[in-house]
């Protein structure tokens, strides 16, 4: 099964920014990571896992995104641990509503198609050890990393969860 807005499922995607802490950046086509006009971003994502039973195993779960980015350094992915909304989050609101530990990562590229194991993740989440809040990404403050989001005119370039379970 493979989660994408307009196609299957409900995602929430946005980015959050240091530098304008109470800007909401929703229904951008883009979200970011890294350094931003001398200041921090995070993308934040959510996959609605409501279409696979509580307690099913989970074979793999694969995240993909579009990218683009002005290093290669090493992007990481963490749990998020409180609720949030697409039309509302903002960094100050966000307030690092984030695990510390690094459920995975991936490297940056100047374009192409990043994907990450999220295997254990989702998991967790299937079997109700934490709740779904979706999963955060950031990098060290050396480069930039554009991401096609959920409202990106191209279906086939936003960012996707591929489930695979029983």
């Amino acid at each position: 099964m493979t989660i994408q807005r307009g196609t299957f499922g409900q995602v929430a995607d946005t980015a959050i920014w240091a530098l304008y802490p109470s800007y909401n950046e929703g229904s951008s086509s883009y979200v970011h990571t890294g350094l931003s006009n001398g200041a921090e971003k995070n993308a934040l994502y959510r996959f609605e896992l409501d279409s696979i039973p509580y307690g099913a195993t989970v074979e793999s779960a694969t995240f993909s995104t579009t990218l683009y980015s002005s290093g290669t350094g090493e992007i990481r992915v963490h749990r998020i641990n409180a609720s949030w909304a697409e039309s509302t989050v903002t960094w100050s609101s966000f307030a690092d509503s984030f695990e510390p530990a690094v459920e995975a990562t991936f490297l940056g590229a100047s374009s192409g198609v990043a994907t990450v194991d999220l295997t254990e993740l989702v998991q967790a989440w299937v079997d109700g050890a934490h709740p779904n809040h979706g999963f955060l990404l950031e990098e060290d403050l050396t480069a930039l990393t554009s991401y096609r989001s959920s409202e990106h005119d191209i279906l086939g370039d936003r960012p996707s969860l591929e489930v695979c379970f029983h």
